[in-house]
């Protein structure tokens, strides 16, 4: 037997992690979109002690803003679809069509998302106003979904420069705040875990449901 080198168990406390000990991975997709929520807002922390990162700073930093907005993206895209998978029962009381949960698991793109989430939203009788700055209508949520969506529609343009062939998946010359961005999204994030949380909750006290 090949002798392991990279995941090692080798019984000291520090540092052990137990991965999928649900063993039921879809419940699993709030917990996952935390993580990598948590990763990027202790990456972020770590920048905003450096005042000298950013436009007068070493432009070779700049690329540290890559993983960030990936860890955000992927962050909101797992949340996005954790509100959907446990939502979706709701929808079949309420006489609609579920969601397709194939197409889902299989898409990252954020505005097909962003329309299922408008039927869950709508079938448990959720506000949203989120009573942050950002979210305070409907519309103002589309807006940064389609935004997003417009600069990463696959989920792929800070993970690699080029696409499979060879032209730059970012535009020349991107430029924004990376604060900015981060806080708008710290206010969405928890919101929709909150409301995978409020989807379970409300669903199996709900008449009708025998899941």
């Amino acid at each position: 037997m090949r002798k392991k080198h990279l995941f090692v168990d080798n019984g000291r406390p520090h540092g052990t992690v137990v991965l999928n000990w649900h063993g039921t991975s879809e419940r699993d997709f709030t917990e996952f979109a935390e993580a990598f929520h948590v990763v990027a807002k202790e990456s972020v922390a770590a920048l905003r002690k450096k005042p000298q990162f950013g436009l007068y700073g070493n432009p070779a930093e700049d690329f540290r803003a890559y993983p960030v907005v990936f860890l955000y993206r992927h962050a909101l895209e797992l949340y996005m679809k954790a509100v959907l998978l446990v939502g979706s029962p709701m929808l079949s009381i309420k006489g609609q069509q579920e969601v397709d949960r194939q197409k889902l698991l299989k898409t990252h793109k954020l505005d097909e998302l962003m329309r299922e989430l408008e039927r869950i939203f709508d079938a448990y009788g959720w506000e949203w106003d989120l009573g942050t700055e950002h979210f305070r209508t409907l519309d103002e949520f589309r807006a940064v979904i389609a935004e997003f969506q417009e600069v990463d529609a696959r989920s792929c343009a800070f993970r690699y420069p080029i696409d499979t062939k060879g032209s730059a998946l970012l535009g020349s010359h991107l430029r924004f705040n990376i604060f900015e961005f981060c806080d708008v999204l710290d206010e969405l994030l928890p919101a929709l875990e909150g409301a995978a949380i409020g989807a379970y909750e409300e669903l199996h006290s709900t008449d009708g449901w025998s899941g």
